[in-house]
């Protein structure tokens, strides 16, 4: 028993110290998405993130209706200017996918969050939006991942 204790020990250490690696964003793009500025005028902006407590070692594919944006990993976020409108916002990972339309008006900043839930082999992921104040703390704790152009 004793070794399978420390066999399950390792493995959470494991777990929890790998990181899925995603493509990143020049810093002077982080730095600039992270001052919050109102959109250009007649968009609107959606931050899309991801904020990691479980599953870091899983990144998380994200796409805008027919838009592929690219994959988040741990602690990672998009800054996207839209026009006005509705945008069936979608992530998958591991065993799922999930989705939810969000409507946005020109000079609008929305956050969205995706997040990897537990599933029975694999992990799932979950979308959902969230306040302006708790979007904005997981974007200064984050960094910049680079869409897919």
């Amino acid at each position: 028993m004793k070794g399978y204790s420390r066999w399950l020990a390792l493995s959470a250490l494991a777990s929890v110290s790998a990181c899925a690696s995603v493509p990143m964003a020049p810093a002077d793009l982080d730095l600039q998405g992270k001052r919050f500025q109102a959109p250009p005028s007649g968009k609107a902006a959606f931050y899309i993130y991801r904020e990691s407590v479980f599953g870091g070692a899983y990144s998380v594919n994200v796409t805008m209706g027919q838009r592929a944006l690219g994959a988040l990993g741990a602690d990672t976020w998009f800054l996207v200017d839209v026009e006005p409108g509705q945008y069936d916002m979608r992530c998958s990972a591991g065993e799922g996918s999930d989705s939810k339309v969000v409507a946005i008006a020109t000079g609008e900043t929305r956050y969205v969050e995706v997040a990897i839930r537990m599933g029975v082999m694999q992990p799932r992921c979950a979308v959902f939006e969230v306040a302006a104040e708790q979007g904005q703390k997981a974007v200064l704790g984050g960094k910049r991942a680079q869409e897919i152009r």
